[in-house]
């Protein structure tokens, strides 16, 4: 049996209101990150393309949606109007070569329609199977809700504790105290994003089974 593999398709939200300089300064510190989370095992580590866009290969699937809300706090940090918009394919890669822009497969083709579909909107996550997945996509429409009311400052908490850090470590990156790092993550909503993280395995796998 094939194994099946993510195919995330990203662009940036709102590009040509920062100067380019600038934009590709984040895009590169954000992938930094995601390249360095020992989490994520990548069949093609994240590529820029076009300036504004990356895409990518993950093994395994179950890290998905941490993978995508990191991505999108790492960008929400650093201006209210800076975003991302993440078009996730799960399904076969039957032509994987050494480059996401040169591989093929059915899971590139759901990422890439869907990447055309959500193009419109301002920011989003989006997941694509072979099958219809209504129920994951009103449960992403709410985290949505949640996503999009993060300050910059509630996106650095978001980044921070994505990447395992405690309480005390934000407190001493931030140069804040332990009850304002606290504060941070409450109003944050993190409670709601661990809890939906922790099922998202069950609820993928609703979808994935052949």
């Amino acid at each position: 049996m094939k194994t099946l593999r993510a195919v995330i398709t990203a662009d940036m939200v709102n590009y040509t209101q920062f100067a380019r300089e600038e934009s590709a300064v984040w895009l590169e510190e954000m992938l930094i990150v995601l390249h360095q989370n020992q989490s994520f095992k990548w069949a093609l580590k994240p590529e820029i393309y076009r300036g504004d866009s990356f895409q990518a290969v993950l093994k395994n699937t179950e890290e998905i949606m941490r993978m995508a809300i990191l991505a999108r706090a790492c960008m929400r940090k650093h201006a209210p109007n800076a975003d991302m918009r993440v078009a996730i394919g799960i399904g076969h890669t039957e032509q994987l070569t050494n480059r996401p822009g040169t591989s093929d497969g059915e899971a590139f083709r759901l990422s890439g329609h869907l990447a055309d579909k959500i193009r419109q909107q301002k920011a989003r996550i989006g997941i694509a199977f072979s099958k219809p997945s209504e129920p994951l996509s009103a449960t992403l429409d709410l985290l949505e809700t949640v996503i999009g009311s993060w300050t910059a400052a509630q996106s650095q908490v978001i980044e921070a504790l994505l990447q395992g850090k405690n309480i005390t470590q934000i407190a001493e990156m931030l140069s804040i105290s332990q009850s304002a790092a606290s504060q941070r993550v409450a109003s944050s909503k993190w409670w709601a994003i661990d809890s939906f993280l922790a099922t998202f395995p069950k609820q993928l796998s609703l979808y994935t089974k052949r």
